[in-house]
């Protein structure tokens, strides 16, 4: 296989992304993006091309996110050039969003952050039995990005916001349930089901043909319970009535959400808030712009970072240091307006 970042080709009328970083579980780089957004762009005027297919290098991961190893070394000091790979990413989501064509994510192993922004907002999203989907952002100090904010608020009940605050996992039933994804393929069908897309064949008679029901999933299982906890409930009553549910469940989840950046959690909150009254996928993207800017100039998204990634002693001193020293102002100061900075897509 080539040494590219990710490969893009065409057959039988078919667009064919391949994101060839597994080493590095296929994160996204500032270079893919570009070059994924030019494949899409032109795929999406050619009128011999009738489907786009994109899935992931190796057998772990389809994409457990964006590069951020890159944004820590370089957000302090290019600020400009990271906010534009976020630009880029995020008109790149977008598009995905809004795509004229099929546009079919083969969604294998990890899906997380950036991984989920290039699949979880196509029209065709396949799941399979190791599929692991999650916006894990609160635990670095940040929020679910690339239209995350978007997907959770449409979650059911308090769906999203479980997910979302926690970072939690889903598998493939999980997925179909909340939004993030359509079929299930079992994995024993799942390349099968890949090749003859590739082949030129009708997407939808072909996954129709493929598609199973997928083993039930948490999400199914503990609905009701997260609904009492979060619908139509402010932050301060959600936790109150995680707190007072004695379930081990429940305790596994405050545990969870107490160990999360609390700056991230209660903004986390209030995005999934606000996107649920945006009636398409770029005034989300906007407010996650925002957040994104604001969190270059903060603390706690290069320390989420240190202790996940950089030295790995997953022990993070989160500023403030509980939920309850996170005030509404400094919330606001993570969205706050960018003038003519302000992430621009339609």
């Amino acid at each position: 296989m080539s040494d590219k970042d990710v490969l893009i080709s065409s057959q039988n009328g078919v667009g064919h992304i391949v994101l060839n970083r597994p080493k590095a579980l296929n994160a996204l780089s500032h270079k893919m993006v570009l070059d994924m957004l030019e494949a899409m762009k032109a795929w999406q005027g050619d009128p011999d091309i009738h489907a786009v297919l994109i899935e992931g290098a190796g057998d772990r991961a389809f994409c457990a996110g964006g590069d951020i190893q890159a944004v820590y070394e370089n957000g302090r000091t290019d600020h400009d050039g990271v906010m534009q790979f976020w630009r880029d990413e995020y008109e790149l989501n977008a598009l995905i969003e809004n795509y004229t064509k099929p546009y079919v994510a083969m969604m294998h192993g990890f899906i997380m952050g950036g991984g989920v922004g290039v699949s979880a907002h196509g029209s065709h999203r396949i799941v399979t039995d190791n599929s692991i989907i999650s916006m894990p952002e609160t635990g670095i100090g940040f929020l679910p990005d690339v239209g995350g904010t978007y997907l959770l608020s449409r979650a059911p009940g308090g769906l999203g916001y479980f997910y979302g605050l926690t970072g939690g996992r889903m598998t493939a039933d999980d997925a179909i349930y909340c939004g993030f994804a359509d079929y299930y393929v079992p994995e024993d069908k799942f390349n099968a089901l890949k090749e003859a897309i590739l082949a030129g064949g009708d997407v939808d008679e072909l996954i129709k043909a493929h598609a199973a029901t997928p083993p039930e999933g948490d999400a199914r299982w503990h609905h009701t319970q997260i609904a009492d906890w979060f619908d139509g409930k402010s932050f301060d009553e959600a936790m109150a009535a995680i707190e007072a549910d004695e379930s081990e469940f429940a305790q596994k989840a405050l545990k969870v959400l107490k160990r999360q950046c609390p700056l991230s959690v209660k903004s986390t909150f209030r995005a999934i808030n606000d996107a649920k009254n945006m009636d398409s996928i770029e005034p989300c993207l906007g407010q996650e712009f925002r957040y994104a800017d604001a969190s270059l100039y903060e603390f706690n998204f290069y320390e989420g970072i240190r202790a996940a990634i950089i030295e790995k002693d997953r022990n993070p001193q989160w500023v403030p240091a509980t939920l309850d020293q996170v005030t509404e102002q400094m919330v606001d100061a993570m969205f706050k307006p960018l003038g003519d900075k302000e992430l621009k897509l339609k």
